[in-house]
């Protein structure tokens, strides 16, 4: 049986958590449920992300690598994540969209899976993401009904699919391997351990010493410690040193951390406190309490799907609120049953290769 050709465009290969679980998860799904596959994803380092991976890993600007592979491919799958999206940079939003047009020029299959769509700012990219995502592109699954909302009104005609973020299809972890990191980094566990998940964003000058001034009075009201987990190293580690220098209780995890490995450091925390949708994402598959703070409407749409909301945002940061939100956290015993939403998205992340089951059944359609 002739192996099923896949390429997989996303941001992979920069140490992000969030992307590279994301790869994770697809590549788990896809393993799961067909044999015979030859996957090749394009990467910011390919050789980590073929190590890593067990997958073929191709550059990322490597032009004529990029069309050969997609020229010999049967199925092209975009994401997941915020690939498209011109906040971060337009230019990497024509980047994705101009992968997917090569693969709809070529007559390839094209599967968007589980992407966050938006905010899309300038016209006209909204034009253009329109325009390719109507040309040729087979089936798109998002992960928020934001995200299928926005592509409804901006005219995209075709089949979307709200499923979840599919990151939480991976399973929950044991706490054995972060609590051996915890212990190696001189943490103990006799206090309460407050994970925190910080980003450098710069909209706001204040929310960092909001941020400190919260560390600080927490530190005086509670017994606890509190530990930044960095979801893309180096930069989480530069903003943790930065927001933590000359704080009391503070420690910081200084190295770069497979996905197993921070999905064990996130269980092995009490409260997770995180602008790092994917920290938040780590925290619900464990069943760890988290408090987000909002930075992009992502957090938000995120944390409503599980009944939450975010307790303040960098634009509008309250160290009193999100003391008061911690010590709650701090101090309750969930049950099972509070975590029927969390349990009830992490089963529709599992509709993600589902769906893509249904458009593609066997060797022929991806043919």
């Amino acid at each position: 049986m002739a192996k099923r050709r896949i390429v997989i465009s996303g941001y992979y290969g920069f140490n992000n958590a969030g992307d590279e679980a994301m790869l994770t998860a697809i590549l788990q799904d896809l393993r799961n449920n067909y044999e015979d596959l030859d996957i090749t994803v394009i990467s910011g380092n390919p050789s980590k992300t073929a190590s890593a991976m067990s997958v073929h890993a191709i550059p990322r600007f490597s032009l004529w690598q990029i069309v050969k592979t997609v020229m010999h491919s049967d199925l092209l799958i975009s994401g997941g994540g915020s690939l498209l999206q011109d906040v971060t940079s337009w230019k990497s939003m024509v980047y994705y969209l101009s992968i997917i047009t090569l693969a709809v020029t070529f007559r390839k299959k094209v599967f968007l899976y589980s992407q966050g769509i938006g905010p899309v700012r300038y016209r006209v990219i909204r034009v253009l993401l329109k325009e390719v995502l109507n040309r040729g592109v087979t089936a798109i699954t998002v992960r928020d009904k934001e995200s299928k909302g926005f592509l409804e009104r901006l005219g995209v005609k075709t089949k979307i699919y709200l499923t979840a973020d599919a990151v939480l299809s991976l399973p929950p972890v044991s706490k054995h391997i972060g609590q051996e990191i915890l212990s190696h980094a001189g943490i103990s566990f006799e206090k309460k351990n407050i994970g925190i998940s910080v980003r450098s964003w710069n909209t706001s000058a204040g929310w960092m010493e909001g941020f400190r001034k919260y560390i600080s009075d927490l530190s005086k009201r509670e017994a606890c410690r509190f530990v930044f987990i960095p979801m893309q190293y180096p930069e989480d580690v530069r903003a943790a040193k930065k927001l933590a220098q000359g704080l009391p209780n503070c420690y910081i995890l200084d190295q770069s951390y497979s996905i197993k490995e921070l999905l064990s450091l996130t269980a092995s925390m009490d409260v997770l406190v995180g602008m790092r949708l994917h920290a938040l994402v780590f925290s619900a598959i464990n069943h760890v309490p988290m408090i987000g703070i909002s930075y992009d409407p992502k957090i938000d749409n995120f944390l409503t799907l599980i009944g939450k909301k975010a307790a303040c945002s960098v634009t509008s940061f309250s160290p009193d609120l999100l003391c008061r939100e911690t010590e709650r956290e701090m101090h309750t015993v969930y049950t099972k049953e509070d975590w029927a939403l969390t349990d009830a998205l992490c089963k529709r992340a599992d509709k993600n290769i589902e769906i893509l089951k249904s458009v593609f059944t066997s060797k022929e359609d991806l043919a």
